[in-house]
């Protein structure tokens, strides 16, 4: 799973660099750089349901696992990062957006207290519940798992599409998992399934229908409101129906790719990069937010073909500045536990 780990973790940079464009921050609805920044910002939506998915994948698989030992364990890869990096990314707002403490309180109660960082209260709502998943999986047909799956994304879309209606809804730091189970599930299903020779191209078919689907909708949903609305982020939510056809399609393509990167055998070059780089991955997740915004701030962004340009520029420079970060600290044993 490191191909489709690195691949997004530099996709969820790209989708951070595009967006402000996108919700039209920098640039006006409909015109060619709303278009080029929301076509990338749309292909790429998948990024954090196969996020989940890899998650689902190497953790549902039963096994003789004592769940004191595998609590502990979680504890230690997302407990205190979770702990650490809200902190410091409310204490980074208060220095430079002057967040008030009420706000940054009701910021971590809601568990997101950075854009990103809702993701640290999706995985560590379903690490409490990997245990008994496990025991449902192993004692659960594999027609009954893929029903179930499917429940759980159908339950997650008519939850983010309730959501829509005022006074409907809400989510805390405590229930921000739940619609994202059935990605969850999801990604142990196909990583279990026997691998085709059919793969990449049905995840390809995939990919470019849920993210035409996802281009059209989200452009038809803001030209009818005449603004960047509820409508149009709701068309891009990980949780609409359009981008779980396409998160399904780059989950079984980038697993497809995996494996022929693999075949080319432990000591390429090629697969020692991918392992240094999904080792560092996690940590350009938390990190790379801070990074992104200190060089827009420094840098600016204007709106224009100058405008994407230097989003991209931003986009390989955070990853950059970002990964050098990172791998520092994995070498120092006070923050190696944050990373």
């Amino acid at each position: 799973m490191g191909f489709a780990r690195v691949a997004a973790m530099a996709a969820v940079v790209l989708v951070h660099a595009y967006s402000p464009f996108v919700s039209t921050t920098y640039t006006d609805l409909g015109g060619p750089t709303w278009w080029g920044a929301h076509v990338v910002d749309a292909a790429l939506r998948w990024c954090v349901p196969v996020f989940v998915m890899i998650s689902g994948a190497l953790l549902l698989r039963p096994r003789d696992e004592d769940v004191g030992g595998f609590y502990r364990k979680r504890w230690a890869r997302i407990g205190v990062p979770l702990l650490v990096w809200t902190a410091a990314y409310l204490l980074w707002q208060f220095w430079r957006d002057g967040l008030g403490f009420p706000d940054s309180v009701a910021q971590a109660a809601s568990g997101s207290p950075s854009i990103h960082l809702y993701f640290l209260y999706v995985i560590a709502g379903l690490y409490v519940f990997t245990p008994f998943l496990r025991t449902v999986v192993a004692h659960t047909s594999r027609t009954g798992l893929w029903w179930f799956a499917g429940a759980a994304l159908s339950v997650g879309m008519v939850d983010q599409l309730s959501a829509l209606v005022d006074g409907v809804g809400g989510v805390t730091a405590a229930t921000r998992f739940l619609p994202f189970l059935g990605y969850y599930l999801l990604g142990w299903l196909v990583a279990e399934r026997e691998q085709g020779p059919r793969d990449a191209l049905h995840g390809s078919v995939a990919l470019v229908l849920g993210t035409t689907g996802t281009v059209l909708g989200a452009w038809g949903a803001a030209a009818t409101a005449g603004e960047w609305g509820t409508g149009a982020a709701y068309v891009y939510d990980f949780l609409s129906p359009t981008v779980i056809v396409a998160s399904v399609g780059a989950f079984l393509l980038l697993r497809a790719w995996g494996t022929q990167v693999a075949g080319l055998g432990p000591e390429s070059r090629v697969n020692r990069a991918i392992a240094v780089l999904s080792g560092l991955s996690f940590g350009v997740y938390l990190v790379h937010v801070m990074v992104l915004y200190t060089l827009r701030d420094l840098g600016g962004t204007p709106d224009g073909l100058v405008g994407l340009t230097l989003a991209a520029g931003y986009a390989v420079a955070t990853t950059l500045i970002s990964l050098a970060l990172v791998a520092v600290a994995q070498r120092i044993p006070l923050l190696r536990a944050t990373v």
